[in-house]
């Protein structure tokens, strides 16, 4: 019997502009401004930096790091602020988790760190018991099947009472599984089948509903 229902955030709930946009536009913009360069120009290093550290090491994740390293004079915050008008869910996102609030407990087990989670949860998070960063709470650059058994136990439930439904195959789908949860693969681009792929959050409801 599944008691608490565990979401990813980027690519689930919330769209990928707000996070592309913060580090691909509004980084380079601000290191741009400090050098000289044209954007084009700054961009290019931003992004070759970015892939000196890759998303294997927690500085990938940490804006303060990215911050500090480029020398820019922006707080985190701040630079957040500069673009949460582009914050956006997908369409279904209010009408499932109205519905599954009823009746179950949920949370965010997302690999963004604290800061992007706090401010794009802004307007969603009084659905959620807790949300999970697994940079800043756990300093794990991935969702291992370590992590979902600390969600389980924070959440006093047995792996078999959560399931978790994200959009990366490896860590929100087998990686839950091998954890001992229950899963759901959300496929918004239609590029895989099968009975626990869902293309969207109110498939997943239909799934849920009939116990899966």
């Amino acid at each position: 019997m599944i008691r608490v229902i565990s979401l990813d955030m980027d690519g689930t709930l919330v769209k990928s502009r707000f996070v592309d946009k913060v580090w691909m536009e509004g980084m380079p913009m601000l290191y741009a401004e400090k050098t000289g360069l044209d954007f084009p120009a700054a961009k290019s290093y931003v992004v070759g930096e970015y892939m000196k550290i890759g998303s294997d090491k927690l500085e990938w994740y940490d804006l303060f790091y990215w911050i500090e390293r480029f020398g820019l004079k922006v707080g985190k915050d701040e630079l957040l602020q500069m673009y949460e008008d582009e914050i956006e869910t997908y369409p279904e996102v209010q009408e499932v988790l109205d519905l599954l609030s009823l009746d179950y407990d949920l949370v965010v087990t997302s690999n963004a760190a604290r800061e992007f989670i706090d401010i794009e949860l802004e307007g969603l998070s009084d659905y959620f018991r807790e949300t999970f960063s697994a940079t800043s709470d756990f300093r794990e650059v991935k969702k291992s099947p370590l992590i979902y058994g600390t969600v389980c136990a924070h959440m006093g439930a047995k792996p078999f009472e959560v399931l978790h439904i994200g959009d990366h195959y490896n860590y929100d789908y087998e990686s839950p599984l091998e954890a001992g949860l229950d899963a759901l693969f959300l496929d918004r681009k239609g590029e895989r089948s099968g009975r626990e792929v869902v293309g969207d959050l109110r498939e997943a409801m239909v799934l849920i509903d009939g116990c899966i």
